[in-house]
């Protein structure tokens, strides 16, 4: 796994962008190996990151974590699955929604704000302010 590590992070100068989605958004504790490795290269990385659902070591009801290789880690983008996640709070790069999987009785239910999807779009971009979960 080591030389995976590595050529993910020689490859940073070869991509035109990183997708953050290491983790998965259950995740919790601490980030084991490679994953800290991966994660500074997504800090660090001079190329847009887009995450999905969750970045990478992100709490999902508390944001960003205080300290470890996540610290100071903020994607450009947000592509969250269904609905947003508590964490958008402090997420301030650009937020698309993903999936009409949400029916309307069922956000009205649970008091979810799903913006209109533009025709056929399965993708909507959403503003990072006065969101509603």
């Amino acid at each position: 796994m080591q030389s995976s590590v590595s050529e993910l992070v020689d490859s940073n100068v070869r991509l035109n962008e990183f997708n953050s989605v290491s983790t998965g958004f259950s995740f919790e504790g601490e980030v084991r190996e490679p994953f800290p490795k991966v994660i500074e290269a997504l800090r660090d990385s001079k190329i847009p990151v887009l995450a999905v659902d969750a970045p990478s070591s992100w709490n999902i009801e508390t944001g960003p974590p205080e300290s470890g290789p996540g610290k100071g880690f903020h994607p450009d983008a947000l592509i969250s699955l269904t609905a947003p996640k508590p964490l958008v709070k402090w997420f301030k790069g650009r937020h698309f929604l993903g999936g009409r999987f949400l029916g309307k009785a069922v956000a009205e239910k649970y008091d979810i704000d799903i913006p209109p999807y533009p025709g056929i779009d399965q993708v909507v971009e959403v503003p990072t302010s006065e969101q509603k979960l």
